[in-house]
């Protein structure tokens, strides 16, 4: 049985120089880089930050990845060298027992939330960067393709360049973007074209955003920002009637567990009932109906509640993801902990670990 990675990471951010070389009326805003080090200190000059600076600040949590500061004994700075060296990665992805990986950049909203032209320029330089980084060993490592929803006039461009050009096997979604949720017309093009090429979408949200930016912590910041983020998207999908337009959409949701999804099926089936009649426009069947058909959730591998969610939620539709390199990430012990279960089924952990995985990719 092949082991599905379905959320892993790179560390994009430690050459940021070389991700985003720019070229054209952009070539100005390529960063510049000002030291040597190659991890969380490097640092650039840039004007990349879609995000205000107060909110990076807050957000800050650096001493985790320091290899200078030996934080729980340095081993999670260590492992962020398989964030930009591949043979590095693999080695551990045998450690681990990953057959197949997914790679997230982990500073999702510079291409993704930088607005206009120079938003879609930045997507481009990363889905041509990040095909180089994998050359040689693309059976392995599969490099989700990164969109401009900051420039929605550029979307199905890079949907088509990054399916039909560089070969990606899924797309990212943004859970929203700094001036549309996710159910805007102005991204009913991208959908039309995702539906029609057939490629997978891939929520991942990054942790801060408009609400979570309020916050002036890092543990409150990364407490809420996956679920609340990940819930944005998720009614806009399925409230807004994208579901109900694109039946075939697969769309999967990470880093919030499971059971996430079942208080948001209970909690848009109750008001439903209530509203169906003059308030609900957009969708004809109950908000559950279309999450159990259009969505994936992946899962943690000590989840208490997982059983619960495999049986109501569907057990066809949980992923594995490692998180790997990120310091919440159970590596090494992920795949291990899953296969070691006592509560779920030989049957169910194929399905987590290979067999879901293989059907929401169509392979």
């Amino acid at each position: 049985m092949k082991v599905f990675d379905m959320d892993s990471h790179l560390r994009e951010e430690y050459i940021m120089d070389e991700v985003y070389r720019l070229t054209g009326k952009f070539a100005g805003e390529t960063p510049v880089r000002l030291n040597n080090e190659k991890n969380v200190r490097a640092k650039f000059k840039h004007n990349l930050r879609p995000w205000p600076e107060e909110v990076g600040k807050h957000f800050n949590h650096s001493i985790v990845y320091d290899p200078y500061e030996n934080w729980n004994g340095g081993d999670i700075a260590r492992r962020q060298v398989g964030g930009w060296d591949m043979k590095a990665r693999l080695a551990e992805n045998e450690k681990e027992g990953i057959d197949h990986q997914f790679l997230f950049p982990t500073q999702l909203s510079i291409p993704t939330y930088t607005e206009g032209e120079l938003g879609a320029a930045l997507c481009r330089a990363y889905n041509n960067w990040v095909k180089g980084l994998i050359a040689g060993n693309e059976d392995r490592l599969w490099p989700i393709g990164v969109m401009p929803w900051g420039h929605p006039e550029a979307l199905v461009d890079e949907l088509r360049h990054c399916v039909k050009t560089l070969g990606f096997k899924a797309i990212h979604l943004t859970p929203y973007s700094h001036k549309h949720t996710i159910d805007n017309p102005v991204f009913e093009p991208f959908y039309a074209e995702a539906a029609k090429l057939d490629v997978p979408l891939m929520l991942h949200p990054a942790t801060m955003g408009d609400l979570i930016n309020r916050y002036d912590n890092f543990f409150a910041m990364h407490v809420l920002g996956r679920p609340f983020n990940c819930t944005a998207g998720l009614v806009a999908l399925t409230t807004g009637g994208i579901f109900e337009r694109h039946p075939n959409l697969r769309v999967a949701f990470f880093e919030c567990s499971a059971e996430w999804i079942l208080y948001w099926m209970h909690r848009m089936d109750d008001d439903y009932k209530r509203m169906k009649n003059g308030f609900t426009p957009k969708i004809t069947r109950k908000p559950s109906e279309y999450i159990k058909q259009n969505c994936y959730v992946t899962c943690e591998a000590d989840e208490r509640l997982l059983p619960h969610a495999l049986a109501e939620f569907s057990e066809d539709r949980v992923l594995l993801a490692t998180d790997y390199p990120h310091f919440d990430s159970e590596y090494p012990g992920t795949v291990h902990e899953l296969k070691e279960r006592g509560d779920i089924s030989e049957k169910q952990k194929q399905k987590i670990l290979c067999e879901n995985a293989k059907e929401f990719l169509r392979m």
